[in-house]
């Protein structure tokens, strides 16, 4: 018997966002015109471990929010953050894996100006765990 191949946590996390934020530009990496979008979430994966390489994933995402004005994007930022905790808490899930077990590692902060004038920035560390697809007996 071989392990399983681990669900991608991005992609999950990427889908849940998606589903939940359908007017809102959601990707992994930084487009190049992303000083142009009004409301963008670039959420991706900085780091994390298996703990269980047979069973699950607990990743580490790095999750920057970029919306017009620094109210509407801290706003944007507390949506993305309780979209995360429905999903782990839901279970939500691909062909894959689901999520689970959402952690808080560093809540949506804003770094303050930057070269941007019309952008405010939003940034947050949260830790989730994936777990493998369970197979149909």
């Amino acid at each position: 018997m071989s392990a399983p191949i681990l669900p991608d946590v991005e992609n999950l996390v990427l889908t849940a966002l998606r589903a939940r934020l359908p007017a809102v530009r959601v990707v992994a990496d930084l487009p190049a015109d992303w000083d142009a979008a009004s409301a963008l979430v670039a959420a991706h994966r900085v780091g994390g471990a298996a703990p269980d390489a047979r069973f699950y994933d607990r990743a580490l995402m790095d999750v920057q929010v970029f919306h017009t004005d620094r109210r509407t994007a801290s706003r944007l930022a507390r949506e993305v953050r309780a979209i995360l905790v429905d999903a782990c808490a839901d279970g939500f899930s691909d062909a894959e894996g689901s999520l689970s077990n959402f952690t808080e590692v560093s809540g949506p902060w804003n770094p303050g100006p930057g070269d941007y004038p019309n952008l405010s920035r939003f940034i947050a560390t949260y830790q989730l765990t994936a777990r493998t697809a369970r197979k149909e007996l």
